[in-house]
C-alpha cells in the first residue's frame, strides 16, 4: 500500500497513477470513484491496481489454507507446460547385471524398467464480483485498491479451500474432473494412478501392499509399521496429516517428555503440532475420518500449469448489471513421484 501510496499523482486536481508512461485517473472529475468516470478507464485503473499491486503476492497474502496444502508447497510451487503432466517412473529393478568373473560375456540386452506415468490437468476458478455501488462509496484511491484487494483476497482464499479439500477429494470437490487426490494416489492393489495399474513393482503405498485397514485404535505399533514401511534407505517420511481426532489419540499416547516441535512447522504459523520420529505431525480439517497420511513430501509434488498459475483475469462489466467482475484461474493436479515413499492406515476408530 505505502508503493500505491508514493505512486498517485495529481493532474488538473485529478488522482490517478502513471504506469509506464501511461496515465490512469481514478475518476473523470472529482475525488471519489463514481461512474461518472467512463466504464473503460475505470475498469482499466482497477485492472492495473490488481496486476500491479495485488497479483503478485496474492497466493502468500492470504495464509495457508491447509497444512497438507502447505507441507506440499512449502519448497516452492512447481510449474510445468503441455497438455498433460508427464514423467517417467521406475517400475522394476533391472534384470541385468549381478556378479561376474574373468571374460564371462555379460547381459547387455536392453530392459525397460520405466514406465510413462500421465496426469491431466484439473483447473479451477474463483469469481471476484463487485457491484458498482460498493466502488460508489469507497471514494478515492486508496479507498478503491484496498476494497479491490479484500475482493480478491477473500476469493483467493475460497480457491485455495476448493484445491485443499480436492488433495483428499472431500465433497464438492470429488468429481471426475477434480483434482486427482491421495486417495487415488494411495488406493488399493488394482486401483490405477497416473495410467499405471497400482501393485505393478514399486507402484503403491505402505511397502508395496496397498493401504492398511484398522478397525481399532490407534496404537504406535500401527503407526510404526506404517512409518516404517514407507522407509527407504535413508529418506524417510517427513509429514503425518491426520483428523483432529487422530492428533488427538496420538498426543493421549504419548508423555510429556516425548512432545517434541519443529521450528519450520511453528514458523509456518502451524503451531499445534507434534513430531513422530523425523516426521511432523499435523491435523487437517479435510482428511477422512480414520486415517493418517505417513507421506514424504520429496515425491508429493503439486505441479501448476505454466500459463495458467493463479491466473487473475481483467475485471469487465456486464451490459446488463452494475457489477465489475474478475476472476481467478488455476490449473494443477498433485503428482506422487513415488508411490512406495509413502502409506496410509485407515479405519483408526478413534481418529
Amino acid at each position: 500500500m505505502d508503493t500505491m501510496r508514493e505512486s498517485i499523482l495529481y493532474r488538473n486536481g485529478i488522482a490517478g497513477f502513471e504506469i509506464d508512461g501511461a496515465w490512469f485517473p481514478f475518476i473523470a472529475g472529482g475525488a471519489g470513484t463514481d461512474l461518472s468516470t467512463p466504464p473503460v478507464s475505470l475498469l482499466n485503473t482497477m485492472n492495473t491496481m490488481t496486476q500491479k499491486y495485488i497479483a503478485p503476492d496474492l497466493v502468500d497474502a492470504v495464509g495457508r489454507p491447509s497444512p497438507t496444502f502447505w507441507r506440499a508447497t512449502r519448497q516452492g510451487r512447481k510449474v510445468a507446460g503441455g497438455g498433460s503432466i508427464l514423467w517417467s517412473v521406475i517400475s522394476s529393478e533391472e534384470a541385468q547385471g549381478g556378479a561376474y568373473w574373468g571374460s564371462q560375456i555379460l547381459d547387455t540386452s536392453i530392459s525397460d524398467s520405466a514406465q510413462p506415468a500421465e496426469l491431466q490437468w484439473r483447473f479451477y476458478y474463483e469469481s471476484i464480483v463487485i457491484p458498482t455501488t460498493d466502488l460508489d462509496m469507497n471514494a478515492g484511491p486508496e479507498a478503491v485498491l484496498s476494497l479491490v484487494k479484500a475482493k480478491e483476497e477473500i476469493a483467493m482464499m475460497s480457491l485455495l479451500q476448493k484445491l485443499s479439500r480436492s488433495i483428499y477429494g472431500t465433497s464438492p470437490q470429488n468429481t471426475s474432473i477434480d483434482t486427482d487426490g491421495i486417495t487415488e494416489a494411495l488406493g488399493a492393489i488394482g486401483g490405477t494412478y497416473a495410467g499405471i495399474t497400482i501393485g505393478t513393482t514399486f507402484w503403491a503405498c505402505n511397502g508395496l501392499a496397498g493401504p492398511t485397514s484398522n478397525t481399532g485404535n490407534l496404537a504406535l505399533s500401527v503407526l510404526q509399521t506404517a512409518y516404517g514401511d514407507a522407509t527407504f534407505g535413508n529418506e524417510e517420511p517427513d509429514t503425518i496429516i491426520t483428523t483432529q481426532a487422530g492428533f488427538n489419540s496420538y498426543i493421549n499416547l504419548l508423555t510429556n517428555n516425548q512432545r517434541y516441535f519443529d521450528e519450520e512447522t511453528t514458523r509456518a504459523g502451524f503451531k499445534n503440532h507434534l513430531m513422530y520420529n523425523s516426521a511432523v505431525m499435523l491435523h487437517d480439517q479435510f482428511t477422512p475420518a480414520g486415517e493418517f497420511e505417513i507421506l514424504t513430501s520429496k515425491y508429493f509434488n503439486p505441479v501448476f500449469l505454466q500459463t495458467n498459475n493463479f491466473r487473475v483475469r481483467p475485471f469487465v462489466m456486464p451490459s446488463v448489471q452494475e457489477i465489475v467482475v474478475s476472476r481467478i484461474t488455476v490449473g494443477w493436479n498433485l503428482k506422487f513421484d513415488s508411490l512406495r515413499q509413502h502409506s496410509r492406515i485407515t479405519g483408526i476408530a478413534n481418529a
